[in-house]
């Protein structure tokens, strides 16, 4: 690893333990790319390994009304030497370390709400964004030189990275590609398999669609073993419209 690098992993987890000794570790799961940093460190995905070259960290809230005895991670930041800012745009929170760590906080929109922002317990405002809630339903807790870390699993990271890519940037789709290439040798399809029944048929809709579009691109270097179960899961993505739609009973 290069000496920048070592940095930016300082920096990451000097505020994850800035975190934990002020009790709200526990209420963010860490996701995006420091997500794959943490399955490669902390053993998730055994044989596993990632070069990781990123300032930005984003924390997404598992709960705008948690803790239930309001907390200012601004303030703690601030009192310890970070920096915050509010987006122009979206006035949502931005921390950054001395080092030049840029951290941003994410949320799940829920229901009809159409709000690109939400205020929470945690002191931040955060991102409110669609798609999120397996994200917090499926998640790891993942002892990182003894700091427990909360990530999404693996496999529902994946179908995540599927499931958002029509709607990024066309350089973040391709980022989000290259994460699902890189993850698929080393996820367990029969929880991939099991996380894709709970998906909405617009999810499952997007991955099929995926899949159409991007199969040889991200599945091209599988091993054997790992191409049959593929083919198995694509099976299953394939014959989706036909199961969702039920008995024909017309005349």
């Amino acid at each position: 690893m290069n000496e920048r690098f070592n940095e930016q992993q300082k920096e990451v987890l000097h505020f994850l333990k800035l975190l934990d000794d002020n009790n709200v570790l526990d209420h963010v799961i860490v996701t995006g790319s420091w997500a794959e940093y943490v399955y490669a460190q902390g053993g998730v995905l055994p044989g596993y390994n990632l070069t990781l070259r990123t300032i930005d960290m984003d924390f997404l809230v598992k709960n705008m009304r948690k803790p239930a005895e309001p907390v200012s991670i601004p303030m703690i930041a601030k009192s310890n030497g970070y920096s915050i800012s509010h987006d122009l745009l979206l006035d949502t929170t931005k921390i950054f370390s001395p080092g030049g760590l840029e951290i941003e906080f994410l949320i799940s929109q829920m229901g009809q709400g159409d709000t690109d922002i939400l205020k929470t317990n945690l002191g931040v405002n955060a991102q409110a964004l669609r798609h999120m809630e397996g994200l917090v339903r499926h998640t790891l807790t993942v002892d990182l030189l003894g700091l427990k870390v909360q990530v999404p699993c693996p496999e529902m990271y994946v179908l995540h990275k599927i499931i958002i890519n029509p709607d990024r940037k066309p350089e973040k789709q391709e980022k989000d590609r290259h994460s699902v290439t890189r993850l698929l040798p080393y996820i367990s399809f029969d929880k991939l398999n099991f996380l894709y029944d709970e998906l909405t048929k617009k999810e499952k809709k997007r991955v099929r669609e995926f899949f159409e579009n991007y199969k040889e691109e991200v599945c091209g270097e599988l091993r054997i073993d790992m191409q049959i179960k593929m083919a198995e899961f694509l099976a299953i993505v394939r014959l989706e419209p036909k199961r969702s739609q039920g008995p024909d009973l017309s005349l």
